[in-house]
């Protein structure tokens, strides 16, 4: 089982005329959605608000098959997003976040996983304290019996603690595979090459880096192998949920392929993980062509028939 650990957070997107519409997402809670609909058996761990949107993200996390065992009723509210849409479809966040239910964790509150989960941390609450404390404790608790996976999801808000690049660099050489985008990469380390950190970081713990290009593609690294794979065309509604459908489809292309360990993500080549991006790029097109985080099926990312640039 894969289990995801993070938050859930209201996204308020523009609606035309100066209006408003709430839209169910968060970064994990994305993940762990896409990855359902894409037949991977997940989990979900998150605190939950006790208000209406607290119920409504309950209910699309059971909706889209993602097992909800692990959601913890919190009193705190849930967070809010403010998200605005560039007219290339690129979207921006201001978040309202303060005393959130999703960044509360206490250690007890985590999961005893069994030997051979896959620990998913993401975004958010893999950064901001109290919850990210407890989160990286319980991570570092299970490495040596399950497989880590990190998709730091970066925004501003994470990096403004000043231990926040020494937690992200923590977070990476405790994880098997992490995922990160050129933004990511850009907004830790301004003055570096985003290929040149995703290197850095293989030689630093993960078995496997994923950096994506957004419409450029993907490029996959491991030691014995690397694939860079262009993006397919599609007509962009928004890039809410991008990212996160990438994600969940990489977490289901591995699990299918049972290279969810260590070793299996190491001997990985060339030819698999140019297999696996193609999926992967497919997934976050697909989201990005209808708006809000909605990610793909399995039935949709199979129909497709996506060509790449």
């Amino acid at each position: 089982m894969i289990i995801v650990a993070g938050e859930n957070v209201v996204d308020l997107v523009p609606a035309g005329e100066g209006l408003l519409r709430s839209a169910l997402g968060g970064g994990p809670a994305n993940t762990a959605v896409a990855a359902a609909r894409l037949g991977a058996p997940v989990a979900m761990a998150a605190r939950l608000g006790q208000d209406t949107f607290g119920a409504a993200f309950r209910g699309r996390l059971v909706a889209s098959g993602v097992d909800c065992r692990f959601l913890v009723n919190a009193a705190q509210p849930s967070a809010l997003a403010l998200a605005s849409v560039a007219p290339d479809g690129q979207a921006r966040y201001d978040f309202w976040l303060a005393g959130a239910a999703d960044f509360g964790w206490r250690d007890h509150e985590l999961p005893d996983p069994p030997p051979g989960t896959t620990l998913h941390l993401a975004s958010l609450a893999a950064f901001l304290p109290p919850g990210a404390d407890a989160l990286e404790r319980w991570a570092e608790r299970n490495a040596p019996q399950c497989t880590i996976t990190f998709d730091p999801n970066l925004r501003p808000v994470a990096l403004t603690r000043p231990d926040s690049l020494v937690r992200l660099e923590r977070l990476v050489g405790l994880a098997h595979l992490v995922k990160a985008s050129e933004d990511d990469m850009r907004l830790a380390y301004p003055d570096t090459p985003p290929l040149d950190t995703a290197r850095r970081w293989l030689h630093s713990g993960p078995s496997l880096v994923v950096l994506t290009h957004g419409a450029a593609g993907a490029t996959a690294l491991t030691e014995n192998g690397q694939a860079v794979v262009p993006a397919p065309r599609v007509s962009v509604a928004d890039t809410i949920g991008a990212g996160d459908a990438a994600m969940g489809a990489l977490l289901t292309a591995l699990h299918v392929r049972g290279a969810l360990t260590a070793g299996a993500l190491k001997s990985l080549g060339s030819d698999e993980l140019a297999e696996i991006l193609r999926y992967v790029c497919a997934a976050a097109a697909l989201a990005c062509v209808r708006p809000g985080a909605d990610p793909p099926t399995a039935v949709e990312v199979a129909a497709a028939r996506l060509t790449g640039r």
